[in-house]
């Protein structure tokens, strides 16, 4: 079927649709410290289970349910997803490192296990022990990142904040990187975070503890920008990664930092997942360290060059043609080009460093900043698994938690109010203040953060940044993901301003044919359709592209999903054409 008359239906269905709707432990004494296989006295009594539900509550639960992820649900390929966040391990061999951590504060074994609130990729636990003590236990998922470079390079990032740069993590008590010991699983046992999450507290403050928390944030922050590194790659012990990946690979700083602690460190490879997944494990590829932002942008095409040449197969991608499949060798020609457009893809250096490598948070957002209720001072930030040292102008950004969702307005003034708000109903006018408030929480942070962190405003003001970033974030696992067509449109973006990207270069290196771009325009017609289906799902239903959703709203959802699935299908001219829009359905099971 012709790519440009298949779309008119689609077309004409979405318009129908729119109108209806205690100390530090070495590795190896963690392992030693975790090998007593004694079973507690029988006397002792067995630890209640429970866990912490969505609305708060806690409820008793069986062992088996603290090994599953109950979260959340998927509508589609929800085998898979909930198999990557199954973990098993001994229940008893953890409980038992626990209260031997624990026994200097009198601890004799442990009479709760609460499972927390689950992220997507680790377990977490709250232990209370007889004597009233509390650890935190935290168990990466399958799908949290590679086996053992994950935690080994957490904790040792976490090691590093504290006693390097005075950035409150919570202490670490005693952890292991190894799932061969007896635990049976990779684990970090640490202190209960002092104080409450912020997300709890946020949203009753007045702006004025909200202002007060913003700049403690972007101390913080500025703390983080002041140290910057020669390499880019995660931080490990020194004795916890091969010699052959992190030779020569000492961490050097720009600004004094003790030595005695900074000899303890090396740089090691990244543990970002993407770069591990599947073969890609026991693949040898280049995950760092990198000595130059431009070693990491090649870095990412070669990764994927190397993969796509080992593993991918002609397949058949349906928004492009119905009849002829989509090559490997199509693909690897792509990120030739994206090679050539490389240089483009690192901002020219300014008087402010934005390039020199620099350790971030991966996502701050409210959850991850503990706070005490009563003083309004920050006592942990927590969560920084994959945190890694990176050319400071690729993960730089506004932090999420102050991120306003909508339009910002241009300079400091808050937008205006509408002119009908008098005339509003109050939950229209509570809508209004609430995103005024929020615009006001993100400018307050630009304007802090001009004020304070001047290397970090200088990175939020390079021209251009998204488009010279992008091409890097999504040509890893581009082919496994789909995302080739997403990555040509993030490669003609720098064609077409490569004169300002590259004003030294007369010349862009990399041009698309005619051909090249009337199957590109056609793949993106087809594309919009279904993302306009994704949007639709979206504003009704709040269904996210993987099709997770709250237990609660599961069957609900599904249904409705079904139920728009059978009337997009019944739309179609003809059998022909039927089949290939259930191809094209975002919503099912596929191999991911």
């Amino acid at each position: 079927m012709p790519l440009g008359s298949r779309t008119i239906p689609l077309h004409h269905w979405l318009c129908a649709y729119r109108t209806t709707t205690a100390q530090y432990i070495r590795p190896s004494t963690v392992v030693t410290f975790a090998t007593s296989s004694e079973r507690p006295s029988p006397n002792l009594p067995m630890p209640l289970l429970s866990a912490e539900r969505s609305n708060g509550n806690l409820e008793d639960i069986q062992e088996e349910e603290l090994y599953r992820y109950t979260r959340n649900r998927w509508i589609y390929n929800e085998s898979i997803q909930l198999s990557r966040r199954y973990l098993k391990f001994d229940l008893q061999q953890l409980l038992n490192v626990a209260v031997a951590a624990m026994s200097n504060e009198g601890a004799r074994y442990c009479t709760r296990v609460l499972k927390c609130r689950e992220g997507l990729n680790n377990k977490a636990y709250l232990l209370t022990m007889d004597n009233g003590s509390e650890v935190f236990a935290k168990l990466p998922n399958p799908i949290a990142g590679p086996a053992y470079y994950t935690t080994a390079s957490e904790v040792a990032t976490r090691k590093f904040l504290r006693d390097a740069m005075n950035i409150p993590t919570p202490r670490i008590i005693a952890w292991s990187a190894d799932r061969n010991n007896p635990v049976g699983a990779e684990y970090i046992l640490e202190e209960k975070a002092p104080g409450k999450p912020l997300g709890s507290l946020w949203y009753q403050w007045p702006m004025k503890f909200k202002l007060e928390l913003i700049s403690q944030i972007v101390e913080i922050e500025r703390q983080l920008a002041s140290v910057k590194f020669v390499k880019s790659g995660c931080i490990y012990f020194r004795d916890d990664i091969r010699e052959d990946m992190c030779s020569d690979n000492a961490i050097v700083t720009s600004v004094p930092l003790d030595p005695s602690v900074l000899e303890r460190f090396k740089l090691g490879p990244l543990v970002s997942s993407g770069l591990w997944r599947g073969e890609r494990a026991g693949m040898d590829m280049n995950r760092g360290p990198y000595n130059e932002p431009l070693e990491f942008v090649n870095a990412m095409a070669t990764n994927e060059i190397r993969f796509i040449k080992t593993h991918a197969r002609p397949r058949m991608n349906y928004h492009r043609s119905s009849t002829e499949p989509e090559l490997p060798e199509e693909v690897l020609d792509l990120l030739d080009k994206y090679l050539q457009l490389a240089p483009a893809m690192v901002p020219p250096m300014g008087t402010d460093d934005t390039h020199s490598p620099t350790l971030w948070h991966p996502d701050l957002h409210l959850d991850n900043v503990f706070v005490d209720p009563e003083t309004k001072q920050i006592t942990r930030i927590i969560d920084w698994q994959s945190a890694a040292v990176m050319p400071f102008f690729y993960q730089s950004g506004v932090a999420r938690m102050f991120q306003h969702p909508g339009i910002v307005s241009g300079g400091w003034a808050l937008s205006e109010l509408p002119e009908d708000y008098d005339s509003l109903d109050q939950s229209e006018k509570a809508k209004v203040d609430s995103d005024r408030k929020s615009e006001a929480c993100h400018k307050y942070y630009e304007a802090e953060t001009k004020s304070k962190n001047p290397r970090h405003w200088a990175a939020l003001q390079l021209d251009r940044a998204d488009v010279r970033k992008e091409p890097s974030r999504l040509v890893v696992n581009v082919w496994e993901d789909r995302d080739v067509s997403f990555l040509r449109r993030a490669l003609l973006s720098i064609v077409e301003q490569w004169g300002d990207l590259c004003p030294e270069s007369d010349i862009c290196p990399v041009s698309f044919d005619e051909q090249e771009l009337a199957s590109h325009a056609a793949e993106e017609e087809s594309m919009s359709d279904v993302r306009e289906i994704l949007r639709l799902f979206q504003e009704n239903w709040g269904l996210p592209l993987n099709g997770m959703v709250d237990p609660a709203e599961f069957d609900r959802i599904r249904a409705a999903v079904a139920e728009l699935r059978t009337s997009f299908l019944e739309d179609a001219d003809d059998e022909a054409q039927r089949e290939l829009f259930a191809k094209l359905w975002p919503y099912q099971d596929a191999n991911i």
